[in-house]
């Protein structure tokens, strides 16, 4: 810990950032996080020297527990909230340095006993994701094939009896836990922008990219099937497109919950983005006239984001665990008659990527290797759990310390994304729907296929963003078009390993869309 008293004034501003920057970089902050901390440390004395009595002094602390940092600034005398400037200034300046402090997401402000205290979290520099994942995963698949080889009837039972329940109850907390996470995040990044116009400008792009690439992938999903999987001349023997338009209905008008608690109970993301978003624009509309709220907002934020840190820390062991269970638990034998429907589907997630670079290289200017090597290491965690919640802490450490993209677009565009950017479930639930049809005798025309695709494309954004959860989408699919629920068991062991490249396309989709949306933003200002 090091504390360091400074008289108020703005000449105090530079010896306190230099004092700031030696410590930080002493214990190996990264430079964007260092840039952060000065200037919180600059606006909040600005603010305090402007509105507080002269001869005051303050009191700058800087602590580090585990992998956390905290930068602390005390203030003795009357209360000065440099995050609530109403009734305090009325000058645009005091506005400027609150909306900044805001801005960095990580600001908590308390007054007791006669002090204001606030305090910035910094998040020291951690170890490469992509050096520890990818440690993880080549050791999972040498640990299971030497298992196989030395002790094969070990391997049998050790899958269901040890690796399954643990796996599963980390996934199982791990969602727990990021869907409170999604929902402040989106709450705070809509309450740290300028104004509603601001928010409207920012959503209409994630929501136009968003559109864009489902199109691209419904698009591509249907040549395929055009192509290797519908005949010219067969009709839809079973299932009633009536229904099917009933049941694109229902999905659209079903994103407005009954009431507040259930979607959270239900873990139903598409209701819980509707609610955050809601109570995001009325927040913005308020701002400034209730501190409580946004104060709750952001340490509630705050708070479930260090929960997060700490379960994503266990995230190389859960990769190693995952992939040590596929190997012994022989899986991929299941597989083997639908190998050729697997590299169809993967080669529709790999057309649509390839059509998100191509807009990098033509809007952006971007070397697509060179940004392939920036997204890297959640690439890879994605590719190894599957799981884009997974992914959560990594991608914003890189689009905010890497990419440059401003925080509040980052908050906003992750939660955003894993709701509506999760396009590779389109040729996942139509390509193995047809696939498994065909099995039973089920055919299709490709007129037929029209509401399904509609079908397929809202169901997508009903994926839960965990390993797996999307499996139950084919019982409605199925029903929808005649084909047997025996089928299910094919249909979603396929799932399960195409949730590791689909994760990864869509969390990619997302980080483009993140590109485009700042690229934008900084043409206009």
């Amino acid at each position: 810990m090091k504390t360091q008293t400074f008289p108020l004034s703005i000449k105090s501003i530079q010896e306190a950032n230099e004092m700031v920057n030696e410590f930080l970089t002493k214990l190996r902050c990264s430079r964007s996080e260092n840039i952060k901390a000065q200037l919180f440390v600059e606006e909040t004395i600005a603010f305090w020297e402007k509105n507080g009595q002269k001869d005051q002094k303050f009191e700058i602390s800087i602590t580090k527990r585990f992998k956390t940092i905290t930068l602390s600034i005390s203030l003795f005398g009357e209360s000065l909230n440099p995050l609530n400037y109403q009734g305090i200034s009325d000058d645009d300046m005091d506005a400027l340095s609150q909306n900044i402090l805001i801005g960095l997401s990580r600001v908590t402000y308390a007054y007791e006993n006669g002090c204001n205290q606030i305090a910035y979290t910094i998040k020291q520099k951690p170890v490469n994701p992509a050096v520890t994942t990818a440690v993880a995963l080549a050791g999972g698949i040498v640990a299971g094939l030497i298992l196989l080889n030395l002790a094969p009837e070990l391997a049998d039972g050790i899958g269901t009896t040890f690796l399954t329940p643990i796996s599963s109850t980390f996934f199982g907390f791990l969602n727990a836990i990021v869907i409170p996470v999604l929902f402040f995040s989106a709450i705070g990044s809509i309450f740290n922008m300028e104004n509603l116009a601001q928010m409207k400008r920012i959503f209409r792009l994630l929501l136009t990219w968003c559109s864009l690439m489902l199109l691209v992938t419904s698009f591509f999903s249907v040549l395929a099937a055009k192509i290797f999987l519908v005949s010219e001349n067969s009709q839809l023997s079973t299932g009633d497109n009536g229904e099917l338009w009933s049941e694109i209905g229902s999905m659209l008008f079903g994103i407005i919950p009954d009431n507040i608690i259930q979607p959270f109970l239900d873990g139903n993301t598409l209701q819980i983005m509707f609610l955050a978003i809601l109570a995001g624009i009325v927040l913005l509309t308020l701002k400034g006239r209730f501190p409580v709220l946004s104060k709750f907002v952001i340490e509630g934020n705050l708070i479930f984001s260090t929960i997060l840190d700490g379960i994503c820390a266990l995230m190389p062991i859960i990769v190693f665990i995952s992939i040590f269970n596929m190997v012994v638990s022989g899986e991929a034998g299941k597989l083997l008659g639908a190998v050729s429907l697997i590299i169809l589907i993967v080669v529709v997630f790999s057309a649509s990527i390839l059509f998100g670079l191509i807009t990098l290289i033509l809007i952006e200017k971007i070397n697509p290797v060179s940004y392939l090597k920036t997204v890297f290491p959640f690439v890879l965690i994605a590719f190894s759990t599957a799981s884009s919640s997974a992914t959560f802490q990594t991608h914003t450490m890189i689009a905010t310390l890497k990419q440059n993209i401003r925080d509040y677009v980052v908050n906003f565009s992750i939660p955003v994304g894993v709701l509506f950017n999760k396009q590779d479930a389109i040729p996942l639930l139509l390509l193995t729907s047809l696939f498994v049809g065909k099995i039973y005798g089920v055919t299709f025309s490709l007129i037929s296929l029209i509401p399904v695709v509609l079908l397929c494309m809202i169901l997508s954004v009903a994926v839960p963003p965990s390993p797996g959860m999307g499996a139950f989408l084919f019982t409605v699919v199925f029903n929808m078009l005649g084909i047997p629920l025996d089928g299910l068991a094919l249909a979603v062991t396929i799932s399960i390993f195409i949730d590791y490249p689909a994760t990864t396309g869509n969390l990619i989709i997302t980080n483009i869309g993140m590109v485009h949306t700042e690229h934008f933003l900084s043409r206009k200002e």
